[in-house]
């Protein structure tokens, strides 16, 4: 993973050092590269002109930052996703439109009215009792709202702890179910995750989800004659991976990682998007021979093992950073990361101060302390901090 920063982004690293040696950024901090972040929106954006495709922006890996949700917008993306509640109420708040709820997160059922008046153009929903109470909400709110419906198919795949939805053999019933109700309207089907990477042969590839999400549209149409407007077919969303859904059917795209260029086939394939992020820290004590480095925003992705941390960058200058990457170990979801480990292979190398530089796929909202700062000029050498916000997306300093 550091070969590639170092190699597509050298200039954010250096920032990052010369930032937090200043005092300018903290320890505990993504810091974002945002014109090269423009650049990566201004190419998605040109692959969902060119399918025609609706397209949600996925905030929840950058935590629903400020600065970067407005420069989505100025480019032309403004419509979001909204992953669980918390992330409606934040994208709300700021003013972006709230435009698909309910997956993967089901919205909880005191929560339906709030949700309701956020006028969102989508809600997933993975049963029947789940339309249920959103027609209560809708009827209360005299508005008609549009569902998809979450349908899992036998072979679909799923990832541990987002299980659920509509088995594909009963989708018909329960869309018959729903059609009863007053103030509700399917208008689609969803899944996830409907792409991946294939690593061994360096492309995107469909899922069994993908094809489940078509037959169920195809099968809601000729059994029910209902008017499917959209297969949402969110999942590692790039420009390469819309390319895939598109001709699979799909008419919805929900692209998050790949905006700051962070999906698998961008950084191992040759998609396109440049990475725009590094998490940076420092070295606060040793522990024997052991360097403990402050935590609270590692995010260890055990979903890809390519991406796994095993190095990380130590220093205290631009000049100095890229030399001899140190062996670097982070906390498994088991444990609290209060600190995180370097092994040196003398303490020379790594001293108390030292700023640390890591380079995974994040997901900032699932961290417990992370800050996030959004710099500008990092391509010209001059970096300049925009604006830096705390684990609520609050603003700190700019």
């Amino acid at each position: 993973m550091l070969e590639i920063i170092e190699k597509r982004n050298p200039n954010l690293v250096a920032a990052a050092v010369e930032l937090h040696q200043s005092g300018k950024i903290p320890a505990d901090c993504y810091v974002v590269d945002l014109d090269t972040v423009r650049k990566n929106v201004r190419k998605i954006k040109d692959s969902v002109d060119k399918f025609r495709l609706n397209c949600f922006v996925m905030t929840k890996q950058f935590n629903r930052n400020p600065s970067m949700i407005s420069l989505f917008i100025e480019e032309g993306l403004n419509k979001f996703v909204a992953v669980d509640y918390e992330g409606a109420y934040l994208l709300h708040k700021q003013g972006a439109n709230v435009s698909h709820v309910g997956h993967l997160v089901q919205i909880p059922t005191h929560r339906t009215d709030a949700v309701i008046s956020m006028s969102p153009e989508i809600w997933t929903v993975y049963g029947y009792e789940n339309a249920v109470s959103i027609n209560r909400a809708a009827l209360r709110a005299g508005v008609n709202q549009n569902l998809l419906l979450k349908v899992v198919g036998e072979q679909d795949e799923v990832y541990t702890a987002q299980e659920g939805g509509i088995p594909f053999s009963d989708a018909v019933d329960v869309a018959k179910q729903i059609e009863s109700l007053s103030n509700v309207n399917i208008v689609g089907v969803t899944g996830f995750y409907c792409t991946t990477y294939d690593f061994d042969n360096k492309k995107v590839i469909p899922t069994e989800n993908m094809k489940s999400i078509k037959a169920a549209s195809d099968l809601l149409k000729s059994q029910l004659g209902l008017d499917i407007k959209h297969i949402n077919a969110p999942g590692n969303s790039s420009c390469e991976s819309m390319n895939v859904t598109y001709h699979m059917g799909a008419t919805d795209t929900e692209p998050g990682s790949s905006l700051w260029g962070m999906c698998p086939q961008q950084l191992f394939g040759t998609d396109i998007g440049e990475p725009a992020q590094v998490y940076v820290s420092e070295i606060s004590h040793y522990s024997e021979n052991v360097a403990q480095v402050i935590g609270g925003g590692f995010y260890p992705d055990v979903t890809f093992a390519p991406m796994m941390v095993t190095q990380a960058f130590v220093g205290n200058s631009a000049d100095s950073i890229f030399k001899d990457p140190v062996k670097a170990q982070v906390p498994t979801q088991d444990w609290i990361d209060y600190y995180s480990w370097l092994y040196p292979e003398h303490k020379d190398r790594a001293k108390t101060g030292d700023t640390v530089v890591y380079f995974f796929r994040p997901q900032i909202f699932k961290t417990r302390s992370a800050n996030v700062a959004a710099v500008s000029g990092v391509a010209s050498g001059s970096p300049v901090v925009t604006a830096i916000y705390d684990r609520s997306s609050n603003l700190i300093s700019n």
